[in-house]
């Protein structure tokens, strides 16, 4: 059954979700919050995906998913893929992209100072924005190192296992922190466990060291640490890491070396006199 002659109504969208709201919550629409879920279970990495892939990421059923897809392939924010299978994200969401980081004025005040700290250190520099329970980078500097860690504009990094996932989570708010535990705790247990270690993990390496670190918990041979921070221009918060390989970069390197200028940097971008 082709998407055009599927019926007009869908019972799987389940509108009694919204009408069942009360208080402020009346105003959420559900069918919008799962377009949206569906735009953002695409990874840096996925180069298109498929109606039962989407709907496994997102937790609805593929009848659900399907008119979605077909939806926001009419918008442009999805393009069906030749074989009719597999959707890729569209010029719309390109353009959604484009907008926000323009609006991001210290990507291009940090793009020298994070040059300069990815050469001293041989390791990659970037900023990112919290997404639900992941860091997403949004400027990215690589050394000319040979191993300096890949990773690019748009790459998704774990926030309670990351430095720069725990570097937000020291200087959120305790109402953000709230909501990221909620929001870890409706995913499932171990999540939830995660994020609090994440969380007790970041403010203890705040009071030693005055940053987040990860020494082998994101991945077992990276090594980094990281800074939360607000850019001057009222932007919302930020963390910024440096990090690579275990092999060129030890612990011992990165907190007595890095760290300093780690900070020095922050504080530029944060328009501080200090932390």
């Amino acid at each position: 059954m082709s998407t055009s002659s599927l019926p007009v109504t869908d019972d799987n969208l389940d509108p009694a979700d919204d009408s069942a709201r009360t208080g402020e919550d009346r105003y959420y629409i559900t069918a919008l919050a799962r377009g949206l879920e569906v735009l953002s279970c695409f990874r840096s990495g996925d180069r298109s995906l498929s109606n039962q892939q989407i709907a496994e990421r997102c937790g609805l059923p593929k009848s659900t998913i399907t008119r979605i897809t077909y939806t926001l392939t009419k918008l442009g924010y999805l393009v069906q893929l030749p074989d009719g299978g597999r959707f890729a994200l569209g010029n719309a969401t390109l353009a959604l992209g484009s907008a926000t980081l323009a609006r991001m004025d210290v990507r291009q005040l940090a793009r020298p100072l994070m040059h300069e700290l990815a050469e001293f250190s041989g390791a990659t520099v970037a900023i990112a924005v919290r997404d639900k329970l992941s860091m997403i980078y949004v400027e990215v500097s690589h050394s000319t190192a040979a191993l300096a860690l890949t990773l690019q504009v748009g790459s998704r990094i774990p926030l309670a296992t990351s430095a720069i996932g725990r570097a937000y989570m020291a200087r959120a708010s305790e109402q953000e922190r709230e909501e990221i535990l909620d929001r870890a705790r409706e995913l499932d247990d171990q999540a939830y466990a995660n994020v609090v270690a994440g969380l007790e993990k970041a403010l203890a390496d705040d009071r030693e060291y005055g940053c987040a670190t990860s020494f082998g918990d994101w991945q077992k041979d990276v090594n980094g640490i990281a800074l939360g921070f607000r850019p001057v221009s009222g932007n919302s918060a930020m963390a910024i890491n440096c990090g690579g390989p275990s092999t060129t970069l030890s612990r011992e390197f990165l907190l007595n070396e890095v760290r300093p200028r780690l900070l020095e940097l922050a504080q530029r971008l944060e328009g501080s006199a200090g932390r």
